[in-house]
């Protein structure tokens, strides 16, 4: 069993090289939560060439936020909640419709699919069919986003990955 740290560093320092997983190791954390756009290649190029002590947690289900590493100004700027506070509005989910500068107050929609328009929006992520590769690689700890999402979404969201990541340890 992998130890839990108590001394994190969040997915927004964009940790995405084991130079800087030393440098925050140096600093006396004990965890690093990985850079949401790194490959499973450069996790593991990471853990390899990080400190063995630093423990190494990653993203594995919810949102993909369109800003590096979760570092978002759309909806401080639209709500007055800071998503760099962990107050996201998901304002890159909401329904937006695109204007050309030549043709004033004419919108026109953008449409994606039956469930919406979202074109600020990555899809969601699921690495739940990736978990034994990223327990290979070194992950210590799996991160799941859950904001604006309900108690029993986690819940079960949660259930699922722990039934998932008991099989893969047996």
């Amino acid at each position: 069993r992998r130890r839990v740290s108590t001394l994190p560093v969040s997915t927004q320092a964009s940790v995405s090289n084991a130079a800087t997983a030393r440098h925050y190791r140096e600093l006396g954390c004990e965890r690093v939560i990985l850079a949401r756009e790194l490959t499973l290649e450069r996790i593991k190029a990471l853990r390899r060439n990080a400190p063995a002590d630093i423990e190494i947690e990653t993203f594995v289900h919810g949102a993909s936020c369109v800003a590096w590493s979760g570092r978002c100004l759309l909806s401080a700027a639209m709500t007055g909640r800071s998503g760099n506070r962990g107050e996201c509005a998901q304002t890159c989910r909401w329904v937006y419709h695109v204007m050309e500068e030549q043709r004033p107050g004419e919108y026109m929609p953008v449409t994606e699919d039956d469930r919406g328009t979202y074109i600020f929006s990555a899809r969601d992520l699921n690495l739940m069919p990736y978990l034994e590769e990223l327990w290979d690689a070194g992950v210590s700890s799996l991160k799941i986003e859950g904001r604006m999402k309900s108690e029993y979404y986690i819940g079960q969201v949660v259930r699922t990955y722990r039934k998932m990541l008991a099989e893969i340890y047996e």
